[in-house]
């Protein structure tokens, strides 16, 4: 993969005024041989900044960039499901060039090109700010400031899609079959097409005042600020192109089932009374409290607005007269409390939402019918997080630094359905599914999550005499969540509760071992279809049946309860270092891969499976379908259940400053040359799949390891 970035920036200005102006193009290549993806971006950004009197400074920022983004017609997901079940057995390219179907008639070598059309994706972005302040006359530390941003985002897809053959091998006859996929119906071509449009304006204006008195130092402001969100979705579709040749709208099939189109309009508005004041005794005491009054139209009326304060107070007792400890340079205790609102909830929840779902014939004619699909709620309202910090920052021998920092955090009135608990006979629960399967009963503000935890880091920082400095700066965090509540069934077994255990756990029998010997089976309590090579479940509730009830919740969710990472740089003389680690800890992911019949299987199972002639095997026997398995998606077991810890070597950069002697000569400001990489190693028990993936197939897109050479010139 080629990926080349050149960026061109000038700057420059007077004692009132500003400038800033950059040209800049990307481009890089897709991660598949010969493939279709291809990406190029040009971005122009400019800033000018004017002190038009003493007290009068106004800014303009102007930005804007244009994405030319062509893919596969498939995407990257279906590609690589594709190649994750690719059989080892079965060819991607015949010896005599001809292409297979690879499984179920996808192959990715060939889905990845350009040879079943493209799907061009252009986009074009613009930023804008206008900014300005004014120092009050009179009354010094008084000013007023305000700026006014435009965002437009516009896009386009234009997915083209045409029939091509793949061949089936016969080995008996030698022969090879065409089979023709891809396009649309009957093996003719599909055009679809869609253009969305963003834009978002936001306006805000403050009050403020800042001044010191002798030791004490207050900063205060008081504003409002109004935002404005607007999307438009218009798509179209035609089938049963009768040639590849002229892909437009126009020229796809006649009938009238052969053109589809759709469109969808969003708007959203807030608006927000902001004020905080912030109070400092000779930066010994430290105080500050804030308040913020938000309206969203996401809500309906009586509800709409929510008031969210915070306060946090400081002490540094270095600043003490009576602090005479050499040990400690800086030592600071905090502690802080505030409540946050979400908004960032589906629309129009208040209202009943209704979609055209189905056809009716009343009195021999066919009538459109109009079905409701979710009941309205006209309670709802914010979702409110209180949130309270408690940290110690200290630096000490002059040479380190560390913060510790105890949080918690209570999440409530989270909008959820309840569901589980209402009965079906009711009528009201999910009779016609929306695309995103909601129920038809609505949200309601119930939902409690808990978490509490720490974050410590601790930093070196070594500044020699000489030519050589360096630093190292780790971190570390430990956050626990917990249910407080969700709409359960009633009767739920305790130990299968998800109230009072992180998110995202998993309900699971326990496999225990494997079934070896015909008096394993007779002897041990098994699951209808169990045979020799499954899995042992563990019988929980001891009634010498496998059933249900014996499903435990797991301790870990796919959501890390430890996170960590280490931060190195160094230089020495004209060159420098630079490396980033991050990691995780005290998590779970279920993955069973998509295997037998329907794909191919992770080696380590292949190799290590029970078999009649492997019977010691650490693995399950295989099986035509994992998915309904008996040892696999039939009866969910934690054997699939993986610890996902790692370590990851991030990004490592080595780079080299030219003397200034060289670049005089060659007459430009400052030259580097630099090598940098990422993703270069990871440290995990995980063998056959990305251990920062969340798919329950194990079937992500990689992440890439990616190695740069460049050079950066300044003039």
């Amino acid at each position: 993969m080629l990926q080349t970035q050149h960026n061109l920036n000038v700057s420059g200005g007077s004692e009132k005024v500003n400038y800033f102006f950059s040209l800049g193009k990307t481009s890089q290549e897709g991660l598949y041989k010969n493939g279709a993806t291809q990406y190029d971006q040009y971005n122009v950004r400019s800033n000018l900044d004017v002190d038009i009197s003493d007290r009068l400074s106004v800014g303009l920022s102007l930005s804007g960039r244009k994405e030319d983004r062509q893919f596969a017609t498939e995407g990257a997901d279906y590609i690589f499901r594709s190649i994750y079940r690719a059989y080892p057995t079965v060819a991607a390219i015949y010896p005599n060039g001809y292409p297979s179907t690879g499984i179920e008639n996808a192959n990715p070598v060939i889905m990845a090109t350009s040879v079943g059309g493209v799907n061009n994706q252009p986009k074009y972005v613009f930023n804008g700010i206008l900014k300005a302040k004014y120092e009050l006359p009179f009354l010094d530390g008084l000013s007023i400031d305000g700026f006014f941003s435009v965002d437009e985002l516009s896009s386009r897809i234009r997915n083209f899609k045409t029939p091509y053959t793949l061949y089936n091998y016969n080995r008996n006859t030698d022969d090879y079959s065409p089979v023709v996929i891809g396009g649309g119906p009957d093996e003719q071509a599909s055009l679809e097409e869609e253009h969305f449009s963003q834009s978002k304006t936001v306006g805000n204006i403050k009050l403020n005042f800042k001044r010191r008195f002798d030791n004490h130092n207050i900063d205060a402001f008081i504003g409002y600020e109004r935002s404005e969100n607007k999307d438009h979705t218009l798509g179209a579709s035609r089938i049963h192109f009768p040639t590849t040749q002229t892909p437009e709208l126009s020229q796809g099939g006649g009938a009238a089932t052969d053109k589809d189109n759709y469109g969808s309009s969003y708007n959203f508005t807030r608006e927000s009374f902001l004020s905080r004041i912030a109070y400092n005794y000779s930066e010994k005491y430290l105080a500050e409290f804030q308040m913020r009054v938000d309206g969203s139209s996401i809500f309906p009326k009586g509800n709409r607005y929510g008031v969210f304060p915070s306060i946090s107070a400081g002490y540094r007792i270095t600043q003490e007269d009576w602090f005479n400890v050499d040990f400690f340079d800086d030592l600071k205790i905090r502690a802080s409390y505030g409540v946050l609102g979400n908004d960032n909830v589906g629309q129009f929840q208040y209202f009943d939402n209704y979609a055209i779902n189905n056809n009716y014939v009343i009195g021999g004619k066919v009538v459109t019918g109009i079905d409701l699909i979710r009941l309205a709620n006209p309670n709802i309202t914010w979702e409110v997080a209180q949130k309270t910090d408690i940290g110690v920052n200290f630096k000490w021998l002059d040479h380190f630094n560390t913060e510790v920092i105890y949080f918690s955090q209570d999440r409530k009135d989270i909008l959820i359905n309840r569901n589980a608990s209402i009965p079906g006979t009711t009528g009201i629960v999910n009779p016609y599914p929306t695309n995103d399967n909601d129920p038809l009963v609505p949200s309601e503000n119930i939902g409690e999550v808990k978490s509490h935890g720490f974050e410590a880091s601790l930093g070196y920082d070594f500044k020699g005499e000489g030519d050589f400095n360096f630093g190292v700066q780790g971190n570390f965090t430990y956050a626990k969540n917990e249910i407080g509540f969700i709409d359960e069934a009633p009767g739920v077994l305790d130990y299968q509760k998800q109230t009072g255990r992180p998110l995202n756990t998993y309900l699971l029998y326990n496999a225990i071992g494997i079934f070896r010997t015909q008096e394993d089976l007779d002897n041990y309590p098994h699951v209808e279809g169990a045979r020799l090579g499954d899995l042992i479940y563990e019988d929980l509730d001891n009634d010498g049946e496998i059933t249900p009830d014996d499903m435990y919740r797991s301790e870990y969710g796919n959501i890390p309860q430890i996170t960590f990472g280490l931060v190195l740089d160094a230089n020495y003389k004209n060159f420098d270092f630079s490396a980033v680690f991050a990691g995780q800890g005290q998590v779970r992911q279920y993955v069973l891969p998509e295997s037998g019949t329907v794909g191919n299987f992770y080696s380590s199972w292949a190799d290590n499976r029970w078999s009649p002639d492997t019977p010691q095997g650490s693995y399950p026997r295989v099986s035509e379908r994992a998915s309904s398995a008996v040892s696999g998606g039939r009866f969910r077991n934690d054997f699939w259940l993986r610890n996902t810890a790692f370590v990851r070597l991030k990004n490592i950069q080595l780079g080299y400053t030219l003397p200034a002697t060289w670049t005089d000569k060659l007459a430009i400001g400052n030259a580097r040359i630099y090598a940098s990489a990422f993703n270069l190693f990871t440290f995990t028990d995980v063998e056959d799949f990305d251990p920062e993936g969340s798919s329950e197939s194990g079937q992500f897109y990689p992440q890439q390891k990616i190695i740069n050479l460049g050079i950066n010139v300044q003039f």
